[in-house]
């Protein structure tokens, strides 16, 4: 978690935990990207554990490190979130919404790859919490249209744990940015990963019914 080493390895067991056990429920292929949000949300947090470590006094945490963790947050999340709910949804107008929500992700994806690769990123403790900070106004520009491509595909879906999981996901975020903003995004990185428990229900849910 964003707030020491041992919460952010301690909560990397607990959602991997959560993986696994969707990951058990053998989803539908469709279904696959989206079961394996719980385990990308595990690696992301056991990232931020290495980065806690390395950090000791004034030192900086190594670059493969922070590339790793901000490659998930800003570039990764972007796309692939519309495109795990685009290939299980069916329904024709949600189906081009999502498609409208991917082509977005991918230029958000692009632009904030773009100021990962040309710009340098500072990492810092404020209170109990990890800064990811770099000198490029455009990234704050683009939290808005982040925060539609991330949270919108999982509430325009049709299925209700789906629709939830996305629902706290926008929650958090809001709380995250009223009450930690300057660390907002690892701070809602945790909270949204908290939330995998909804995945999992969902993965369940469509394999009783195939079953049925």
């Amino acid at each position: 978690m964003c707030f020491s080493a041992a919460a952010s390895f301690t909560a990397a067991a607990v959602i991997g935990a959560i993986g696994a056990a969707t990951l058990a429920q053998k989803p539908e292929k469709r279904r696959l990207a989206f079961a394996l949000i719980p385990l990308i949300f595990a690696a992301h947090q056991a990232i931020e554990g290495l980065i806690w470590l390395s950090l000791d006094g004034d030192a900086a945490p190594p670059g493969t490190l922070v590339v790793g963790y901000l490659f998930l947050a800003q570039i990764f999340w972007p796309t692939f979130t519309p495109l795990s709910v685009l290939l299980f949804e069916r329904g024709m107008r949600r189906r081009w919404a999502l498609w409208i929500l991917l082509a977005a992700g991918v230029f958000v994806s692009g632009v904030m790859a773009l100021i990962l690769v040309q710009h340098d990123y500072v990492v810092t403790m404020v209170g109990h919490s990890l800064r990811y900070a770099t000198d490029h106004e455009f990234e704050a520009r683009l939290s808005g249209l982040y925060l539609v491509t991330t949270t919108a595909p999982f509430l325009i879906a049709r299925h209700r744990y789906v629709m939830a999981f996305g629902g706290a996901v926008l929650f958090s975020s809001v709380i995250t940015q009223m009450v930690f903003y300057e660390t907002a995004a690892s701070v809602w990185c945790f909270f949204a990963a908290l939330s995998s428990a909804f995945v999992f229900l969902h993965v369940r849910r469509q394999a009783q019914l195939l079953k049925n």
